[in-house]
């Protein structure tokens, strides 16, 4: 593909995402004159072994509006390539999933009052492994001190929860050559609501958050926890979601569950569900990669997004449902470019500051030198995502109390039928399904065919059909086809679309033009909708 089609096709993602051709379906009905079998053509003859078998054609001085168009038909005909992988399973287990922390009885001697009297208090804390809960314990010498919450006489680790989800690997296709883990942790302030020494009531008002945040590989000390990356993997309520995107400016965090992880060639799409994405062209220049990816849904172009990138080679985007992110793209000795990329589903928009679930606001975990702190908004150093609660004031706790955290954990009091316990741990039990019934589609890719000038392809040289875009005055070869006699096509004619059995080279070839631009653009539309 010749330097001047690049320089063309560079200019396609802009043509497109400022022009109103983005809202234009795919599926509307246009007048179109047609000459030969060209619904044959379109049924059987543009795929071969599931691999494109024709070139798009456009005029090396065409107007911009024939480029964009040969880039639909190509993008349309791509669709027609993928290849899928279906599963059938009809095996279902049900069980169930109990954890429990290590307790702690607020009663036991100094643990609930000091020599004066006072009323005690306490943060506990619980995470997937101890050895994080651990290191905020009092014996380590690293409290928390979180100014959410007033200062508290002991922080003490209740250990592990196993119900909670640890990552130990929160780079699984090794995008950034990473180990580093990520883990859920509970943060809850009790104080003694009496200062009689035989009380058995508690109080927490506020004091109770949920976080998950990213470790250093093996190490569990706060003050090293890693920032936040778009394409992390982190655990968040349970289930295991990417970070597709990070809007720092707005304080919104994008979460995926990822369906294609991997590398894609410029040209080739995936295809998940109803969404198609493709990867065009990637340019090089000195240091500098041009790089352009199409989302379509049901065939219809809804985004198309252009990025220049420089030493930092990963940007992300939202379009519709999905998610795209993109760690790094290059160019081989060919000049062939390729892309790493996540493409995720069941995007989840956590806005700081925001209600996510009742009583629960969303907050940023920020590591300040070793302070942790549950921000409203996307502050420096961000390690993390929390819940904090924000709902009445709980008092007046005793045996039998049962503190819902985040619809996620339980606080759980017990007396254990004895005046001198109160008996607290952290609780969890849900009944997990495992296995399906039916079918379940597996990722589908696909090729994009390739968009040519007509300076660069001959008719009696294609090892391929054609595809031409524009008649004799904006395309050669066409013009060409013009001069034998082969179509007939004037600045009169309406959207027109001719195939001649066998004119390149043995293979077909399909005009698509008019008399001018727009009924040439007709009859493309009139085109993708017969593809």
């Amino acid at each position: 593909m010749g330097e001047t089609l690049k320089s063309v096709l560079k200019k396609i993602g802009c043509i497109l995402f400022g022009s109103t051709l983005l809202s234009t379906s795919f599926m509307a009905v246009y007048a179109l004159e047609k000459y030969g079998n060209v619904n044959d053509f379109l049924d059987g003859d543009l795929v071969k072994n599931g691999n494109p078998d024709v070139y798009i054609v456009v005029g090396e001085n065409s107007a911009a509006q024939d480029v964009t168009s040969a880039n639909k038909i190509s993008v349309k005909i791509g669709t027609l390539t993928y290849s899928e992988t279906v599963i059938e399973d009809t095996s279902t287990t049900e069980y169930n999933i109990i954890g429990k922390s290590e307790s702690i009885n607020l009663l036991d001697g100094t643990d609930k009052l000091d020599s004066t009297g006072t009323e005690k208090s306490w943060i506990l804390v619980t995470a997937a492994d101890n050895s994080y809960s651990d290191y905020f314990d009092d014996n380590e010498g690293n409290s928390i001190s979180y100014s959410g919450f007033s200062e508290a006489d002991q922080t003490k680790s209740l250990g592990e929860l196993g119900y909670l989800l640890k990552l130990y690997d929160i780079d699984p296709e090794n995008h950034f050559e990473s180990d580093d883990d990520a883990t859920e942790i509970i943060f809850t302030r009790i104080t003694d609501s009496d200062t009689n020494a035989n009380s058995q009531t508690f109080d927490i008002g506020k004091d109770m958050v949920y976080a998950s945040i990213v470790y250093q590989n093996q190490v569990s000390a706060f003050k090293l926890s890693k920032e936040l990356k778009e394409g992390y993997e982190i655990p968040f309520l349970g289930t295991k979601y990417r970070i597709v995107k990070i809007d720092k400016d707005n304080g919104i965090i994008y979460l995926g569950t990822a369906s294609y992880d991997g590398t894609i060639e410029q040209n080739q799409y995936i295809s998940l569900g109803a969404y198609q994405v493709v990867l065009g062209e990637i340019l090089e220049n000195d240091d500098e990669y041009s790089v352009e990816i199409s989302v379509l849904r049901n065939g219809n172009l809804i985004e198309e997004h252009t990025e220049i990138l420089r030493s930092d080679k990963s940007f992300s985007f939202i379009a519709g449902t999905i998610g795209v992110t993109v760690h790094d793209v290059w160019t081989n000795a060919a000049s062939t470019g390729y892309a790493d990329i996540t493409i995720c589903k069941s995007i989840t928009e956590l806005e700081l500051g925001e209600e996510y679930i009742e009583d629960w606001e969303l907050r940023a975990v920020t590591n300040d030198d070793g302070t942790i702190d549950f921000l409203k908004t996307y502050g420096g150093n961000t390690v993390g995502i929390a819940l904090a609660y924000t709902g009445n004031d709980i008092k007046g706790i005793n045996d039998g109390g049962r503190i819902e955290i985040a619809d996620y954990v339980n606080l759980v009091f017990d007396d254990e039928d004895d005046l001198d316990k109160m008996i607290a741990e952290f609780r969890a039990e849900k009944t997990v399904t495992t296995g399906s019934t039916g079918e379940t589609l597996i990722t589908k890719s696909g090729k994009v065919p390739e968009v040519v000038l007509d300076s660069e392809i001959d008719l009696d040289k294609a090892d391929k059909n054609l595809i031409l875009v524009g008649g004799p005055v904006a395309n050669k070869l066409a013009k060409e086809l013009q001069n034998e006699g082969k179509i007939d096509i004037d600045n009169e004619s309406p959207a027109t679309a001719v195939l001649i059995e066998g004119a390149a080279n043995g293979n077909d070839v399909l005009v698509i033009a008019g008399g001018d631009r727009y009924s040439t653009e007709s009859a493309v539309l009139s085109i993708l909708n017969l593809i």
